[in-house]
């Protein structure tokens, strides 16, 4: 207990001795959240919220076990979470898994195995700012990183369900849904869960942003702190290596693996949706990991960075 006591002491007076630095850093994380995150993740938040109190996730993941059945042996459910957790990005995987997994509409050991591979970057920031840096470093062709993204995680996604032996794509629930909301009802609980949730993420980004000053204490090159402080906040710290004078492919070497780990930040971020529905935090983490390793190997076979 003292040594945490201690500790905090400690930030506390760093963070005192620098208050410019830890302003700026702040404020960068704030308008990261304001700029790009709310108006970006916010609209998905709600329609994946509606969609639940509404019953319509069960009528998607219905729709998808046509095509999806033969290949993830997860329940309707599963599939819809594992839909909007790619089609709609980090941390919507997170939050529709924490939010079927708190209404008993998938098991434990579904929700567990789900988290290990559906939480990843949105596809609408990776079109929109990886691909352009990706052009402009001369990898014309980006087919290959959009596999990297989200081809790895998709096929770990099925080697862990069978080895998991997730449910049937045909199981549909553990326990009877409660009655359907209206869409006025649905609309008004989306919107103030919604909120809350972003309000705290906004919270975990700044803070994390904050941290960088401690970098700025370390003895190491631009360049490196620029490289440790992507996997602190992913989305400034994607500019922060492209910004370096690093050879054009090991900054997309660099970017592509802490895309796929998705920072501290994210981290901070997943946990507040984990957190609240009591699922683990430490088995995200470890399969975060894992994926994270198969796609830094993958990358550094594409781009030969060294």
């Amino acid at each position: 207990m003292l040594v945490r006591t201690l500790a905090y002491l400690l930030l506390i007076i760093i963070i005192l001795g620098r208050p410019e630095a830890t302003f700026q850093y702040a404020y960068e994380g704030l308008y990261q959240w304001a700029a790009k995150m709310v108006p970006t993740l916010f609209p998905f938040m709600m329609i994946s919220s509606i969609m639940v109190y509404s019953g319509a996730d069960l009528e998607l993941g219905n729709m998808l076990s046509r095509v999806l059945k033969k290949i993830y042996r997860y329940s309707n459910y599963g599939l819809y979470a594992i839909f909007m957790g790619f089609f709609c990005g980090f941390p919507m995987g997170a939050k529709v898994v924490s939010d079927l997994y708190d209404k008993e509409r998938i098991s434990r050991s579904e929700a567990d195995t789900l988290l290990a591979f559906c939480n990843n970057i949105g596809p609408a920031y990776f079109m929109g700012i990886i691909m352009p840096i990706l052009r402009e470093c001369g990898y014309h062709n980006t087919l290959p990183f959009v596999f990297g993204m989200y081809g790895i995680p998709a096929i770990y996604g099925i080697v862990i369900g069978r080895l998991h032996s997730a449910p049937s794509a045909g199981a549909q629930w553990i326990k009877p849904s409660a009655p359907h909301s209206s869409l006025a009802s649905a609309l008004k609980r989306s919107c103030m869960d919604n909120t809350q949730a972003l309000i705290i993420l906004g919270g975990y980004i700044t803070f994390t942003n904050a941290f960088r000053i401690f970098l700025d204490l370390i003895p190491i090159s631009a360049n490196n702190k620029n490289l440790l402080s992507s996997f602190l906040e992913i989305i400034g710290g994607v500019q922060a290596i492209y910004t370096t004078t690093l050879l054009p492919e090991q900054k997309v070497f660099w970017i592509m693996t802490a895309l796929c780990f998705g920072g501290v930040s994210c981290i901070m971020q997943t946990s507040s949706f984990l957190e609240k529905s009591g699922l683990s935090l430490s088995h995200y983490l470890k399969h975060k990991v894992v994926t994270t390793l198969i796609c830094a190997v993958y990358y550094f076979v594409i781009t030969r960075p060294f």
